[in-house]
């Protein structure tokens, strides 16, 4: 029987990305396609299209073709970088005021720019500080995936997600992905309070498997957690 774990950090973000969500009010965006693409994603079968009207700065670009393999996720494979301006955003519209959501942003830099220099900038929801991303952090060359991710719930019809240059170099993204949850759920994400992800965790896993739609009807990701030296595996009919 797989438990699952669900590690948050609260976080005092006041909070209020031009498409439309899917019949399952998703939003999903792979940043850096080109204009007016779209795929499906093998895993979840969810379509992503390309951020051309979410967003209009910015220039796409591919991660280094010795960062690829066959086992890359595709929205991984590029990506759109900000080299002007102070703050970029996403405007993510259509939203139903007052319903919680999971905003998730992901990263990798691929040394896309060929200047092997991972960068380190902020993200924001709106005007309000969400994130920091420091790409050297996770790689000695800043070459692996980071996810962020956060439930917020909306004052408003739209949620903008913004990338900040903090003077450390070009922000870029990967993909960014918006999925509503039932108001019940999360009660600690509320109007003037949002949940942002440390870590969520399957603890039975049977595979290495990362857990998603439409296994999880609300696409959220669930990394297996296995073989800790002080768990006993159990089985449960």
């Amino acid at each position: 029987m797989a438990v699952w774990l669900l590690v948050l950090s609260f976080s005092a973000i006041n909070v209020g990305v031009l498409g439309q969500p899917d019949s399952n009010g998703f939003i999903s965006i792979d940043c850096g396609i080109s204009s007016n693409s779209s795929y499906i994603d093998s895993g979840t079968k969810l379509l992503y299209t390309s951020d051309l009207q979410f967003i209009d700065t910015g220039n796409n670009h591919n991660i280094s073709a010795e960062y690829v393999s066959p086992t890359l996720s595709p929205h991984y494979r590029n990506v759109r970088s900000f080299t002007s301006g102070l703050r970029n955003c996403y405007t993510l519209k259509s939203l139903v005021v007052g319903v919680k959501y999971i905003v998730r942003a992901t990263f990798l830099y691929g040394n896309y720019d060929g200047l092997n220099e991972p960068p380190m900038f902020d993200l924001h929801i709106g005007v309000n500080y969400w994130k920091t991303l420091n790409m050297s952090d996770v790689h000695s060359n800043g070459n692996a995936e980071i996810i962020a991710e956060v439930i917020t719930v909306t004052p408003v019809d739209y949620i903008q997600v913004c990338l900040l240059n903090t003077g450390s170099g070009t922000p870029f993204i990967s993909s960014l992905d918006l999925r509503p949850l039932k108001n019940t759920i999360y009660p600690g994400a509320n109007a003037t309070q949002s949940l942002s992800l440390v870590r969520r965790l399957n603890a039975g896993p049977t595979d290495t498997t990362i857990i998603r739609y439409p296994d999880d009807p609300h696409d959220r990701m669930w990394e297996p957690w296995s073989n800790v030296p002080f768990w006993t595996e159990i089985t449960t009919t």
